[in-house]
């Protein structure tokens, strides 16, 4: 579905992704985009979903693709049934049955403003219009990043349960413990490139008995820096 062949971007000249090379090819699954601060987790993510498009190397692939950043981009003056009304006119593949589903799901007034919610619930919100988005690869930047563990329960369950069928999830997240009960599989990244990418059970097969946190600190063991 996906492949990247030695693909390689630059920010004011330096090197963000260096020769990284990738290929993805089962549908239906949710991967962990694991990596230190400065990686090139975000700037990978943006050149999946076309954004950056000046790179060298090869990116394969026919697919659409829906990126949730890692800040607000629902505007907080509008109400949620507004919301609603714009995004089935800027984006052709957004589902507002789906859409109706979640808010339903949550017991969330649509006819109150973005800004009148807790910073928890505008994450679910911002969660709720990615995912109704009909698209092959759902780019999450960081999802679960400075919310509460409940929250963070609520995100994970809207993912599992309302993504498109057969759709791929590209998830970005520092919370590594506990997180191989959501992803099949594991990107891990390095200093702009790819340096592990295997299923949860190839892992805990090479790293019998060690928990996530370990086999991260293990696989980037030979890498500079963390």
């Amino acid at each position: 579905m996906l492949k990247l062949n030695n693909l390689s971007f630059k920010y004011n000249k330096e090197n963000i992704l260096e020769n990284l090379s990738l290929d993805i090819q089962n549908d239906n699954q949710i991967i962990a985009l694991f990596g230190p601060n400065g990686a090139g987790k975000t700037t990978l993510l943006n050149v999946l979903a076309g954004f950056y498009q000046k790179y060298d190397g090869e990116l394969l692939g026919d697919y659409t693709s829906f990126l949730l950043p890692d800040s607000n981009f629902i505007p907080g003056d509008m109400t949620i049934k507004s919301c609603l009304k714009d995004f089935q006119t800027l984006y052709r593949n957004f589902d507002v049955e789906r859409a109706s589903a979640m808010l339903d799901h949550l017991s969330l007034d649509i006819n109150k403003k973005i800004s009148y919610y807790s910073k928890g619930m505008k994450e679910q919100l911002h969660l709720i219009f990615t995912l109704a988005q009909d698209v092959d690869i759902y780019l999450l930047d960081e999802p679960l990043a400075a919310v509460d563990p409940l929250t963070r329960d609520v995100l994970i369950e809207l993912i599992l349960n309302y993504k498109k069928e057969g759709s791929i999830v590209l998830l970005s997240t520092h919370l590594i413990q506990d997180m191989d009960k959501l992803f099949e599989e594991v990107i891990f990244l390095n200093q702009g490139n790819v340096i592990s990418y295997k299923t949860i059970k190839e892992l805990r097969e090479e790293y019998p008995g060690m928990t996530m946190d370990d086999i991260y600190k293990e696989v980037n063991r030979h890498v500079n820096t963390y």
